[in-house]
């Protein structure tokens, strides 16, 4: 009887065990597909957060657009990108208290986009009322960009997930909607802007991917001169001799010697040492990077740019003319445009990096020049100042006087142009005219932000 009831027991207690294992695995198996949903839902909201903030840019350069070809190409892209966005926005868990609405205008701006583009392709231009169409469905994006930017702020305070808009979303939406639309735009995160680039690295800088380096000139230089013109350029900024070695190279479009220069203290190396890369052909410096900590900032911008400018000129770069930076960690990087006969000529550029600490050049980045730059002829401008003005869209407040610069379109082409800035309500714009056509060759926007200006 007893061995009766203790295989009950075991039986019992084995039934137990493979019950609570059972439940064990059922638990974590829920866990793995709540997390792979909650994967899927950050991945469609991210998508749609950039998709809408890309056709919110494009609205915006299509009100300051003149240009026929451009305005086409945008509408195109408005179209493209509203319809990614709407795709991104249905995967998501939210209640159509919410959604409803937002497929709906989506779907309606890349409708309109579409006949728009049909139309400035077939000769017709974008009528007055047409544009105030646009400019209605700009601030309808814009809105709909903060309504996003706020639920994003929400998941990252960690107010509530996206499991829990997947239960709850249709409910919390329906009740806090008008919360949900709040002016938190600024606490996005940098990734619902979708990387913009730096204009500090000019408003173009495609053409860094151009193969060859025509700015590279001169002899072949042995790993002895290499490590000259490294040393040469180490700002040491009142530190003991530098001891600089060649490590190895490096092969890409501007093949080079990678010289590593370890700083010293006390006799003792100190810290990471600075890499350099110097181009085989013609002992050309491509750029230069000092990692050491900046811990402070005492110096002012206009100090550093001084600085910047005569480091630039003690190295043989004459004629360039700064104009935008960004700061980072207590430095500032400038850039600066070759100056030819009052031309801006973007595609060479060079960057310098100075300490904010102390005043010590601790970057420099010259690749653009040495891909970019050779003995132009440039054209005399068929259009003066005035009369390229009067091309670029009335809805644009122009600010100030326009100047000339030259602007690489891709790998084989630039272009001279009239550069305008202006302002949109409160975005600002970059617009280039073409100097002999008159076309309009490009807009850009502007984002002003702490560090410095982005363009889009």
């Amino acid at each position: 009887m007893i061995k009766k009831w203790m295989a009950i027991i075991g039986i019992a207690a084995f039934a137990a065990f493979g019950l609570g294992y059972w439940g064990y695995q059922q638990n974590q198996t829920k866990k793995m597909l709540q997390t792979a949903l909650a994967n899927n839902y950050q991945r469609a909201f991210y998508n749609a957060a950039y998709h809408v903030q890309n056709t919110e840019v494009l609205l915006g350069k299509s009100l300051v657009s003149a240009g026929v070809a451009n305005n086409q190409r945008l509408f195109d892209q408005i179209w493209t990108e509203s319809n990614q966005a709407m795709d991104n926005l249905t995967q998501l868990p939210v209640g159509d208290e919410l959604l409803g609405r937002t497929v709906k205008f989506i779907t309606q701006l890349g409708d309109y986009s579409r006949m728009l583009s049909q139309q400035v392709a077939g000769g017709k231009p974008v009528s007055p009322d047409q544009l105030g169409t646009l400019n209605n469905l700009y601030n309808q994006v814009s809105s709909l960009n903060k309504e996003l930017g706020t639920i994003h702020a929400g998941i990252m305070d960690g107010k509530y997930t996206f499991s829990d808009l997947a239960v709850n979303g249709s409910r919390r939406l329906a009740r806090e909607g008008s919360k949900l639309a709040g002016p938190n735009f600024q606490a996005i995160d940098r990734q619902m802007y979708g990387y913009p680039t730096l204009i500090y690295d000019g408003p173009f800088s495609d053409h860094l991917e151009r193969a060859g380096a025509r700015g590279v000139t001169g002899q072949e230089v042995n790993r002895d001169r290499a490590r000259t013109i490294a040393l040469n350029h180490y700002d040491n900024k009142g530190g003991e001799n530098p001891i600089a070695q060649v490590t190895g190279t490096v092969e890409s479009n501007i093949p080079a010697y990678r010289v590593e220069i370890a700083r010293r203290k006390n006799g003792k190396v100190a810290g990471e040492p600075v890499v350099v890369d110097v181009s085989k052909k013609g002992g050309h410096l491509i750029w230069m990077l000092n990692p050491r900590s900046i811990n402070n900032s005492s110096w002012t911008i206009t100090k550093a740019r001084s600085r910047a400018q005569s480091y630039l000129e003690s190295h043989g770069y004459k004629n360039f003319k700064p104009s935008y930076y960004q700061t980072n960690d207590n430095a500032v990087t400038f850039n600066f445009a070759l100056n030819q006969g009052g031309v801006i000529i973007y595609p060479d550029l060079v960057k310098v990096t100075v300490a904010l600490d102390n005043g010590q050049v601790v970057g420099m980045d010259a690749r653009g020049y040495l891909t970019s730059h050779y003995n132009r002829r440039l054209p005399r401008p068929k259009l003066n100042e005035m009369q390229a003005r009067k091309l670029v869209s009335g809805s644009l407040k122009v600010e100030g006087s326009g100047r000339l610069a030259l602007i690489p379109l891709d790998a084989n082409r630039e272009k001279l142009t009239w550069e305008f800035k202006g302002t949109l309500g409160g975005d600002s714009y970059l617009v280039y005219i073409n100097a002999i056509d008159g076309k309009e060759e490009k807009v850009l926007r502007l984002l002003d932000t702490n560090n410095g200006l982005l363009t889009m």
